[in-house]
């Protein structure tokens, strides 16, 4: 997978968090911005257009939930990417993440094995 030309957007409001995903996504090659919470990536959205967003789920003044009905509800945005990145990992958090719009669901913590394999299948 060829992700040089990438520019991301991760919106995570937990330092390791942020840290481990930026550094997978730039290892292989891709820009990566971030925002701490859903009014930041909002406010990226307004100069860039990433390949995609990836979101934590619960995060202080606008969550990953909040932020997604923005993007799907906005022309500009409708079809970028959004994937769902959560410490709870359960059953219905993730049917609940993919009948809202995400178009993955990924549980922390990253592996760095296997994540870019599900940011490949939310992409293509």
């Amino acid at each position: 997978m060829n992700v040089q030309d990438w520019t991301v957007i991760v919106v995570e409001d937990t330092y390791d968090d942020v840290q481990l995903a930026s550094a997978i996504l730039t290892y292989y090659g891709a820009h990566v911005k971030v925002a701490s919470n859903g009014r930041e990536c909002l406010n990226l959205l307004q100069d860039i257009e990433p390949k995609f967003i990836i979101t934590d789920l619960s995060m202080p003044e606008m969550d990953g939930w909040e932020m997604l009905k923005w993007v799907r509800n906005t022309e500009k945005t409708k079809h970028i990417p959004v994937i769902a990145m959560t410490a709870y990992g359960s059953v219905d958090v993730a049917h609940d993440a993919m009948n809202a719009g995400f178009d993955a669901y990924v549980t922390k913590p990253l592996s760095p094995h296997t994540f870019l394999d599900y940011i490949e299948k939310a992409v293509s």
